[in-house]
């Protein structure tokens, strides 16, 4: 917690996750994390190049600013908790109400929204003379951010705080009985807003896990358009995708390296475990949002997904209101959230060492071959390469105009490429779902996985280097002799797709 050296202690009667957590916003200023309960934030407006002036003197007030026609007044909040000033450039002001009056708070960015448990929440203890001795409800603890909780009823209860009636009141009420403490208001919803590709999106806020600030973006094992790399989060990594692609309004195009990321559920309650991290630019806001489809603009459909995202205006701009329910349950979002691993990853490293086949360095002549049948056709790999042997029915996310890949699924906690091996060959793969077998290889320093139909014997023989059998024309191959006097074609990196260390150093 930055700037403070008060102890965290536990809250007495923490409850579980799940209800009892409840949603706050995440505000920086001076290099503090603050989290502020959602339904006290009316919304949030960027810092305007100059405030205006307001009939009130206090060593905290920057001044006032105009929204929709009101004038309300700006405080400090680096200032007010002794802190250094609000930076004046890319500043934001948060709009707080409380029992219909508003005040303007000064800060230096939002981080996005969390779910705090009381569990995630601990005591803290500052002298009675400390500016958070009153405004601090607790601490907090939310994955690798530490902050203060601030108490929005003893702020707005501050000696000579000035707050201007909420000229938004009357509306709200017309809508519905606020659900205090709650995440929605009549037909409204609490929703984050932010931008995607220089688009202005927003997302039910029960929708989302967390929101992560600008991460590394690593890329993912394979090309496809929708999966762009993982992020780091929670001790997870979690597969990362082009939020524009998802809803079907453009590309992000954007290549491995940074990006900003709001991690949803993907699934069913059932599923909660599986997780996707949506890319975006920036988050701009946290504001309530009409919920029915006559307060908005219009509908854009994504065909195939049912999903019906909505066109609400926010302060004269257009913003697309996701469909939460169906992202979450949009298959392929499922396919993709399938790749999330530890970050630890398996200790394991995929054939690194291997001998080089069809007459490479290393390769004893005598090493240890699996034979298997694709169709009628025969072929053999070196029994060292082969790191596992499965039912081939495993949950397998498609990729459509990549051959000689087919797809990717999770092995021992890594993404493994599928090659369609058979196709590749110039064969066919005869057998379906659980009657294939799935073999793991290991090769070149890197991992793949292929179908076969039949798992045949393990041989113990000589390597014959020859040159290309007439089922691989384009690719060099090796033979054995196996004891019952049939050759075998023994395939190599190439057959797999994967270059050799001679290979590149040509």
């Amino acid at each position: 917690m930055s700037r403070t050296d008060a102890p965290l202690a536990p809250v007495a009667g923490s409850a579980a996750d799940g209800p009892a957590a409840q949603l706050y916003g995440l505000l920086q200023v001076a290099g503090m994390t603050l989290a502020m309960a959602a339904a006290a934030i009316r919304e949030v407006v960027p810092r305007p190049a100059q405030l205006l002036p307001f009939p009130v003197t206090r060593p905290d007030l920057a001044g006032a600013i105009e929204v929709r026609g009101a004038i309300i007044p700006v405080i400090d909040m680096g200032v007010m908790l002794g802190l250094a000033p609000a930076r004046a450039d890319d500043g934001i002001v948060v709009i707080v109400r409380h029992d219909a009056r508003v005040t303007g708070l000064l800060l230096d960015g939002i981080d996005g929204i969390a779910r705090l448990p009381e569990t995630a929440l601990g005591a803290l203890h500052y002298p009675d003379d400390a500016p958070l001795y009153r405004l601090a409800a607790a601490g907090f603890l939310h994955g690798a951010t530490r902050g203060v909780v601030l108490d929005v009823p003893q702020l707005a209860a501050m000696p000579g705080l000035p707050l201007v009636p909420d000229s938004l009141a009357g509306q709200r009420e017309s809508h519905g009985a606020s659900q205090r403490g709650g995440e929605r208001s009549g037909d409204r919803a609490n929703c984050l807003v932010f931008r995607a590709g220089g688009q202005h999106l927003a997302l039910d806020a029960h929708a989302i896990v967390a929101t992560l600030p600008e991460s590394a973006l690593t890329a993912p094992p394979v090309d496809n358009e929708l999966w762009l790399g993982t992020l780091a989060w929670n001790g997870m990594a979690v597969p990362a995708v082009d939020t524009l692609c998802l809803i079907g309004i453009g590309t992000l195009g954007r290549m491995p390296g940074c990006s900003a990321a709001v991690v949803i559920h993907v699934g069913s309650k059932g599923q909660q475990q599986a997780r996707v991290a949506l890319l975006i630019d920036a988050v701009d806001d946290i504001r309530q949002l009409p919920r029915q489809a006559a307060a908005s603009l219009g509908a854009i459909g994504v065909s195939g997904t049912g999903a019906r995202h909505a066109l609400v205006d926010v302060a004269g701009r257009p913003v697309l209101h996701l469909d939460a329910t169906a992202i979450a349950a949009d298959p392929r979002l499922g396919e993709v959230a399938a790749m999330q691993v530890p970050l630890a990853g398996s200790s394991e490293e995929p054939g690194h060492a291997r001998a080089s086949l069809a007459g490479g360095k290393g390769a004893s002549t005598t090493d240890a071959w699996l034979t298997f049948r694709l169709g009628t056709a025969r072929y053999a790999l070196p029994l060292a390469t082969v790191e596992a042997v499965l039912p081939g029915n495993q949950p397998t996310l498609p990729l459509a105009g990549q051959f000689p890949l087919s797809g990717v699924f999770l092995h021992r906690d890594r993404p493994t490429p599928v090659i369609d091996l058979a196709a590749r060959l110039g064969c066919r793969c005869e057998a379906e779902g659980a009657e294939a077998i799935m073999v793991v290889v290991g090769m070149a320093g890197q991992r793949r996985a292929f179908l076969a139909d039949m798992l045949c014997s393990v041989e113990r023989v000589p390597l014959q280097a020859l040159r290309a059998q007439a089922t691989s024309h384009q690719l060099p191959a090796a033979t054995i002799r196996c004891r019952a006097n049939e050759t075998w074609e023994v395939l190599g990196p190439p057959a797999f797709a994967l270059a050799t260390q001679a290979d590149e150093a040509a």
